[in-house]
């Protein structure tokens, strides 16, 4: 439904004209039918043309009405409404705290590659300086051999692509972080900012129950970084804030500026995020 709202509301304008026209058409057909009753001599005549004429203005009336909801629905009620559920705002209420990563690793005992720990700090803090950029091949981080992956093929701006996920399963517990790993790559655009990639783990009515913010490669490849063509291989630990919920649950990826949690960065699909094509069994 979400959708559909959000779709009307971007093409309202084409009901516009629809309306015009199909006003213009019936006036000149009720104009016509009250020609034929001035000049009809029989009394049968006259009472068709009336009906004719009846019936034009009142389908007139219609488009006219049409027009006149339609405006007053996308002017003064679709705007109230909240059609963006993937948005919350960056609250800790809403569990959208901005973190710094720190360098401290913790080893996971079952998977055999270190997970970057994140403390939270001010979002006031600025982005770690980034190196100029280098076009060299990136070597690929230490992450785990997903179980379950899939393809995403969308671009972020005119600097990166994302290519697909991996996951270590389809079903995942609230007891330990989820392992997400997204793959990227590098278009021939410049990032303008070291943007922070956010994944957001929300329950099937919306509401956000896992997270986790950073700068992409647990804070060793910053956007600003990245090279034409390069590959860079993105771990995301994501931490579970309702560990009671169970049931499916969808992952959302975006990108947005640090230092401004509002800028995003938009997708070719004509959002600022993209969901992944999977639904998880999440578990307690």
């Amino acid at each position: 439904m979400t959708i559909l709202l959000q779709w009307l509301i971007d093409y309202t304008w084409l009901l516009y004209p629809v309306c015009a026209i199909g006003f213009v058409v019936y006036v000149i057909r009720a104009l016509s039918a009250q020609r034929e009753r001035g000049i009809a001599q029989f009394t049968i005549e006259r009472e068709i043309a009336t009906s004719h004429v009846v019936q034009a203005w009142a389908m007139a009336l219609v488009f006219v009405v049409i027009g006149a909801v339609v405006f007053a629905s996308t002017t003064f009620i679709f705007p109230k409404l909240d059609l963006d559920p993937f948005s919350p705002t960056p609250t800790l209420e809403a569990g959208l705290e901005i973190t710094t990563p720190t360098a401290t690793p913790a080893p996971s005992p079952t998977s055999g590659f270190s997970v970057p720990t994140f403390s939270s700090t001010a979002a006031s803090t600025p982005a770690p300086t980034s190196p100029p950029p280098q076009p060299t091949e990136t070597p690929a981080p230490d992450v785990p051999e997903p179980a379950v992956t899939g393809d995403v093929n969308v671009r972020f701006g005119d600097f990166a692509r994302l290519l697909s996920y991996g996951l270590p399963a389809r079903e995942v517990a609230t007891a330990q972080p989820l392992l997400l790993t997204l793959q990227w790559q590098s278009l021939d655009g410049v990032s303008p900012a070291d943007y922070w990639v956010f994944t957001h783990l929300l329950a099937e009515d919306g509401r956000l129950i896992a997270q986790h913010d950073g700068v992409p490669a647990g804070g060793t490849k910053p956007t600003t970084a990245w090279g034409s063509g390069e590959i860079i291989l993105d771990l995301h630990a994501m931490t579970f804030y309702d560990p009671a919920y169970t049931g499916p649950a969808t992952i959302v990826v975006g990108m947005y500026d640090p230092g401004d949690s509002a800028t995003r960065v938009p997708t070719e699909l004509g959002n600022d995020y993209v969901v992944l094509p999977i639904t998880l069994d999440v578990t307690p």
